[in-house]
């Protein structure tokens, strides 16, 4: 029972060392990437369920084009989560 507490624990630290060292934001796929052990966590949907209990970590929904280098038709666009670190309030 320790041990996946202590993996949760490390994941979500370096969950968060991720987006403070980008203030920008990320998505899950693009924190997934970044990420230094990814054996912890199988998918974005894992991720952002890890997210969803951290502090200081905020999300907004960001529209992005699933085919940026060119138009598509009907200019076809979706929603994803953008995650960042909010230091705001942050207890150092």
């Amino acid at each position: 029972m320790c041990g996946i507490f202590m993996r949760k624990m490390r994941v979500r630290r370096q969950i968060e060392d991720t987006l403070r060292a980008n203030p920008d934001g990320l998505t899950a796929g693009q924190i997934l990437e970044r990420l230094p052990s990814q054996r912890a966590v199988s998918d974005a949907r894992h991720l952002a369920n890890l997210i969803r209990g951290m502090k200081n970590i905020k999300k907004r929904r960001v529209k992005v084009s699933p085919f940026p280098f060119y138009r598509t038709q009907h200019g076809e666009t979706y929603t994803v989560n953008e995650y960042y670190y909010d230091d705001e309030g942050a207890e150092i």
